[in-house]
């Protein structure tokens, strides 16, 4: 009897395991990669190619992320905006534009999360289904061109600023994301313009949201955004460690819960890219490859761009900027890259499995329009981005 026991036991932790690492495809091919990597390379196994301030601030970031989601914030904003609405291409540009501007400071996922399950639910009683389809899938380009801005809008953000050093002159960052950033507005509110104007009557009363949850999180997203924009160093320690400390302290005091809605895939996932890296470097005909590809600015833009249709942003970011000297256009690379294919980021991902979940019985329609816009505004920023990293 004990030594069945011991086998189900054993079965349920194997199964725990295989579903941890089944439930995010990302870290689940980026896991293998690095395997492969080590095997082909020099089986290097070391934190020495880790930037810790990248995974410490992120880990820190999505903590602080996490208390906005249940604040009810977001959500307030959401519907206070789109109850405006008196045409469904008002409906469409509100949320759009919406979605664009939150993105700036609350990253892809968590303004997915708000305001694309908030957008189906109050359009689905909206005759005009394509204009409907087409608005679901502007959320996804808002998000990824609405955090091209800062160094923290998005993780790969993060991690190119910090590699390239960009913090030495941030002037120089806004330099080659603001033009991009306001490029992406345009094409996003020129595409409003493919929506008709049919009109509704949107029928929503925004909740309250905790005040007190607001003003704590609002102060440690200024303490995270300080850590990104210093280099200081406190008795011998990154003030990046010591920003985060403070985040993970008074968040386990406060609302410890969220620790467990933190996505270690991400960070995971950047650790297994930062192994894989340490290892290519080993490998002659891969890192003269990439490095060739790199070698200006428009090739570092594109090759970043390609590979995320593959492997994600995050990671063709990761995987890119060991070799070039362009950070810049590895940076809008990952932003733009994020658009495309299902597998080009986790904010794409998400949007699809809410509307899977929340519109089933029209996916067909979904999926189409879906397609149909990932392809358009990832042809369009792409050239608007060459164009960007050429002037610049």
């Amino acid at each position: 009897m004990e030594h069945t026991s011991s086998e189900a036991g054993f079965r349920k932790l194997l199964a725990k395991i295989w579903q941890f690492f089944y439930s995010d495809k990302v870290f689940l091919i980026s896991f293998f990669i690095a395997l492969n990597a080590m095997v082909f390379g020099q089986a290097h196994f070391t934190t020495e190619f880790f930037d810790w301030k990248v995974i410490a601030t992120v880990f820190g970031l999505m903590l602080v992320i996490g208390g906005f989601r249940g604040s009810g914030l977001l959500r307030y904003i959401g519907e206070t905006m789109v109850s405006k609405s008196k045409t469904t291409r008002q409906l469409v540009r509100f949320t759009t534009n919406l979605t664009f501007f939150l993105a700036v400071f609350f990253t892809n996922d968590l303004t997915i999360l708000t305001m694309l399950p908030l957008y189906l639910y109050i359009t689905k009683h909206v005759e005009n289904r394509k204009s409907v389809y087409l608005g679901a899938a502007f959320i996804v380009p808002a998000c990824h061109m609405g955090s091209t801005l800062l160094p923290f809008g998005n993780p790969h953000n993060l991690y190119v600023y910090n590699f390239f050093h960009l913090s030495s002159n941030n002037l120089e960052f806004f330099k080659g994301t603001f033009p991009m950033w306001i490029l992406g507005l345009i094409v996003l509110n020129l595409a409003c313009l493919l929506i008709d104007k049919d009109p509704i009557h949107v029928d929503t009363k925004p909740k309250n949201f905790n005040i007190v949850e607001v003003m704590v999180f609002v102060a440690l997203m200024v303490l995270m955004a300080t850590s990104v924009f210093t280099k200081v160093a406190i008795g011998g320690i990154n003030f990046y460690w010591i920003a985060t400390g403070i985040t993970a302290l008074i968040v386990f005091l406060y609302k410890r819960e969220l620790f467990k809605t933190a996505d270690y895939h991400l960070i995971l996932t950047f650790m297994c890219f930062f192994i894989i890296v340490g290892n290519l470097v080993d490998i002659h005909q891969i890192t003269t490859f990439v490095s060739n590809i790199g070698a200006t600015p428009q090739g570092a833009f594109l090759g970043t761009v390609l590979i995320s249709q593959v492997i994600s942003n995050i990671s063709s970011a990761v995987l890119m900027s060991p070799f070039t000297s362009h950070g810049m256009a590895v940076l809008l690379g990952a932003d733009v890259g994020g658009v495309g294919m299902l597998t080009a980021s986790m904010a794409t991902l998400i949007a699809y499995k809410v509307i899977v979940v929340q519109a089933h019985g029209e996916l067909a329609g979904f999926a189409k329009y879906f397609a149909y816009c990932m392809v358009g505004f990832l042809i369009v920023l792409t050239l608007l981005g060459l164009l960007v990293v050429s002037v610049i």
